[in-house]
C-alpha cells in the first residue's frame, strides 16, 4: 500500500477515508492472528476521525495531504488515552499525545493501532517475550527484525501505508530490510522525541517506514513543512573498500555488490577508506545503549520489576555494573565517528552499505551479535540514514541497501528506480 497512492486518492476523490479505515481494520482483522504486528487497535476511534476527515474534504477544508490517513505507531510511542507498554510486561495509558502523534493528528491523519516492537527496544528480533511473536511477512517463523518489528511487518502486509518506529542502533533500518520495505532515520532532532518512551537519549531517533522513497518524502515533507533541495549535478556516492571488521553473508555481499553496480549507472560512485571500524563503533554503541537504557528504565524495574525478563534485565545490570571509565571510553568511540565521517560526506553526498550483515533468520536461530554492525554509525554521528530493497532473486529473503548521509529525496528516488 503506497502512500502516494492512498494520498491521491483521498485527493482526487476516488477514496473516502472511511473506506480506507474498513480496509485497514479488515486486513488487520483478517492477518493479525498469524503476523502479530498490531498489539492495539482503535476502531471506533478511528471511525470516527475518518468520517470527520471526509466531511473536511467534502468543504474543501483537508488540514493536509495526509488528513484522512491511517498511520500506525509503535508502542514507545504515547497516545493519548491508549494503552502504552513499550513492549514491557505491564501497561499504563498515556496521558498526553508524544510530538509525533499530535503532528499527524494536526495534519489530519489517524492514529489507528499500536504496533509490535522487542522488549523495551532493546533487540532485533521483536520477539517478545510478553506479548508474542512477530513474523515476518514474507516468511512466516522468520524475524521481521527489531526493534520496529511490528512497524515494517505492517507495511510489508499491506495493512498501512505510514508507519512509525525508533531507531536507536538500526531499528527502524534493520527491520526495513528483513521485510523488504522503505526505513528512514531522520538526522538527529528532526523529529523530536517527546513522549517517545526513551532507551538511550544520546542515540535514540524517530524515524517512518514505507513502502517507496516517494512515500517516505511526502510523510517528511508533510510533516515537517520542509521542502526536497534540487542537487543539480550527479550523485556521488562513497563505498568503503573493505566492511571495516563486519562478517556480511555472502549473499548479502552479493546483492550489495550487484546494486552498487546498478547505482554506477546513475551517480559516481567511488571505494574510500572509512577510517572507521564499524564493528567497534557498534560494539561502543551497545555499551552506552545498557547504561543509558538503565536509567531509562529504572523507574519501571523499580515499581514492576516482573514486566522486564531476565534478559533485560541482565543488559541492564551491565549497564549499571560498567566503570565510568570503560563508558567513557566508549563513548569517545562514538564521538570519534562523527569526524570520520564528515570528513567522507564533506566529498560525497552518502555512504553505501548493506543495511544488515545477514537476512532475516528463523526464530530458532539465535540472533547474530552483528546484526547492528552497519546502522550504528548513522545513530552514532546522528546523521540520516534510509534503507532501500535490493533486488534479489525468487525465494529469497529482502536484503536492504542503506544509504547514510543527507542525500535529498529525489536523489533517492532515482536511486530506487536504478535498483528496479
Amino acid at each position: 500500500m503506497r502512500l502516494v497512492d492512498v494520498v491521491a486518492g483521498l485527493a482526487a476523490g476516488r477514496i473516502c477515508s472511511v473506506d480506507m479505515v474498513e480496509q485497514v481494520l479488515a486486513k488487520i482483522a483478517a492477518g493479525n492472528a498469524d503476523l502479530g504486528a498490531v498489539w492495539h487497535l482503535a476502531e471506533a476511534e478511528a471511525r470516527m476521525a475518518a468520517r470527520v476527515s471526509d466531511a473536511r474534504r467534502a468543504s474543501s477544508a483537508p488540514l493536509s495531504e495526509l488528513d484522512g490517513v491511517p498511520v500506525g505507531l509503535k508502542d514507545n510511542i504515547d497516545v493519548a488515552g491508549w494503552p502504552m507498554t513499550n513492549g514491557l510486561g505491564t501497561a499504563w495509558i498515556a496521558e498526553a499525545d508524544a510530538w509525533i502523534t499530535a503532528r499527524l493528528r494536526a495534519l489530519g491523519a489517524i492514529p489507528i493501532a499500536k504496533l509490535a516492537m522487542h522488549e523495551a527496544a532493546l533487540g532485533a528480533t521483536s520477539d517478545n517475550p510478553h506479548h508474542g511473536r512477530v513474523h515476518n511477512p514474507i516468511r512466516h517463523g522468520f524475524t521481521p527484525g527489531g526493534s520496529s518489528g511490528g512497524s515494517a511487518a505492517a507495511i510489508t502486509a499491506g495493512w498501512l501505508p505510514l508507519t512509525f518506529g525508533t531507531d536507536t542502533m538500526g531499528s527502524v533500518r534493520l527491520p526495513a530490510a528483513y521485510c523488504g520495505c522503505v526505513g528512514f532515520k531522520p538526522a538527529r532532532d528532526v523529529l523530536p522525541l517527546d513522549g517517545v518512551f526513551p532507551l538511550a537519549p544520546s542515540l535514540d531517533h524517530l524515524g517512518p517506514l514505507t513502502a517507496t522513497v516517494a512515500d517516505v518524502a511526502l510523510a517528511m515533507r508533510v510533516i515537517t513543512g520542509g521542502a526536497d533541495r534540487p542537487l543539480g549535478r550527479p550523485l556521488r556516492l562513497a563505498v568503503p573498500k573493505d566492511m571495516a571488521g563486519v562478517a556480511v553473508d555472502a549473499e548479502v555481499l552479493a546483492a550489495f555488490e550487484a546494486a552498487v553496480s546498478r547505482l554506477r549507472t546513475v551517480a559516481e560512485v567511488e571505494e574510500v577508506d572509512l577510517g572507521l571500524n564499524l564493528a567497534e563503533l557498534r560494539k561502543a554503541g551497545l555499551l552506552i545503549v545498557v547504561a543509558e537504557g538503565a536509567d531509562a528504565l529504572a523507574e519501571m524495574r523499580a515499581r514492576v520489576p516482573e514486566a522486564l525478563s531476565s534478559e533485560l534485565t541482565g543488559f541492564l545490570d551491565y549497564g549499571l555494573k560498567a566503570a565510568p571509565e570503560k563508558v567513557a571510553a566508549r563513548r569517545a568511540v562514538l564521538d570519534a565517528a562523527g569526524p570520520a565521517l564528515a570528513a567522507v560526506l564533506s566529498i560525497f553526498d552518502g555512504v553505501l552499505l548493506p543495511t544488515a550483515p545477514q537476512t532475516s533468520f528463523p526464530f530458532t536461530q539465535d540472533a547474530p551479535a552483528n546484526q547492528a554492525d552497519l546502522a550504528a554509525l548513522a545513530n552514532a554521528t546522528g546523521a540520516a540514514a534510509i534503507t532501500l530493497p535490493c533486488p534479489v532473486g525468487e525465494g529469497m529473503l529482502p536484503i536492504g541497501l542503506q544509504i547514510v548521509g543527507d542525500v535529498p529525496f529525489g536523489a533517492l528516488a532515482e536511486l530506487e528506480r536504478a535498483l528496479g
